[in-house]
């Protein structure tokens, strides 16, 4: 489990029964997608989680969660008034 500071590829992958390839793999996907950052120590590469995209989707989602709800309570108010 992380603490959130930065983790090399043994660290990760302490505890998985996913292989460093594929936890590798799996980093730099969310690497490309901005969810994870790098950074060299010595030979190895360190990762850590970027929680602001993660903070802007779920901003996002609040968002369209609440025209949702706003128009569900309008099509309720609809229905029961007819």
């Amino acid at each position: 489990m992380s603490d959130g500071s930065p983790q090399s590829i043994s660290e990760l992958t302490t505890g998985s029964q996913l292989t460093r390839q594929a936890i590798t793999k799996h980093l730099q996907v969310l690497e490309g997608a901005g969810l994870v950052r790098s950074s060299r120590s010595g030979r190895e590469s360190r990762y850590a989680l970027d929680p602001e995209p993660i903070a802007g989707a779920r901003e996002c989602l609040e968002q369209v969660s609440a025209q949702w709800d706003a128009a569900l309570g309008r099509l309720k108010a609809f229905v029961e008034k007819s």
